[in-house]
């Protein structure tokens, strides 16, 4: 599914005197669509890697705090903003860069692709959503930043209540086991899932059911507000 530019382009790319080049920030926003896993992109737009794809982000801003930043690129680069967004990692390789150091802070997202109209910056070509596990070849390491992201979001899923941001407001526990499988990669036993995630005590019924199905029509849960 790709986006394209509409009317309004965002400002971007920063002027060169306002960043610090020895420090970055990349941002894996995550989605769920069609019972799959899906990443957003950003296609590069004039410079060396005009044409190539990558996750979206730029060098940190010297008049922004670090944990602003995320929000400031991805609202640059894609329009996007207003999303919660967690720290997954600090990644330095001596060569990460074009064989320079370049620190760079990941973060990750959870976004539904229905919900947001992406715009692009003067910097992207387009914004697309891939499958994660079918994206294109991806610049400097970023495949293997999109790798850890997945691996955080994984642990997350025994404590956090994955799902709130990817799931409808009413759901099926159905539906939140294909996202789980999504997530993890690999099919869930029916019973032992429904067990683990009521046990958690964060969905309650609504009191619908889903009437699309014709026998036997399932409970509709949501997540607790708190």
């Amino acid at each position: 599914m790709a986006y394209h530019p509409q009317s309004e382009l965002l400002a971007n790319p920063s002027p060169e005197d306002e960043l610090m080049h020895s420090i970055s920030v990349d941002c894996v926003i995550l989605g769920f669509e069609d019972e799959k896993l899906k990443v957003l992109l950003i296609q590069h737009h004039g410079g060396p890697k005009d044409g190539e794809w990558a996750l979206p982000g730029d060098f940190i801003k010297k008049n922004i705090d670090l944990e602003k930043m995320p929000y400031d690129v991805l609202h640059r680069l894609t329009g996007i903003q207003n999303i919660f967004v967690d720290q997954f990692g600090t990644f330095g390789n001596l060569n990460r860069v074009d064989y320079r150091r370049i620190i760079t802070v990941g973060y990750y997202a959870l976004v539904s692709p229905q919900k947001y109209d992406l715009k692009l910056g003067k910097a992207a070509k387009k914004v697309e959503w891939f499958d994660v596990s079918d994206t294109p070849n991806l610049i400097f390491d970023h495949s293997f930043l999109l790798e850890s992201a997945i691996k955080k979001l994984q642990e997350d899923l025994e404590t956090k209540p994955i799902g709130h941001e990817l799931l409808a407001e009413e759901f099926t526990l159905t539906q939140m086991q294909k996202l789980y499988e999504a997530i993890l990669g690999e099919k869930q036993d029916i019973r032992n899932f429904r067990r683990k995630i009521l046990n958690l005590k964060v969905l309650e019924e609504t009191g619908n059911v889903d009437d699309s199905v014709p026998y036997r029509a399932p409970k509709l849960y949501k997540f607790k507000k708190k």
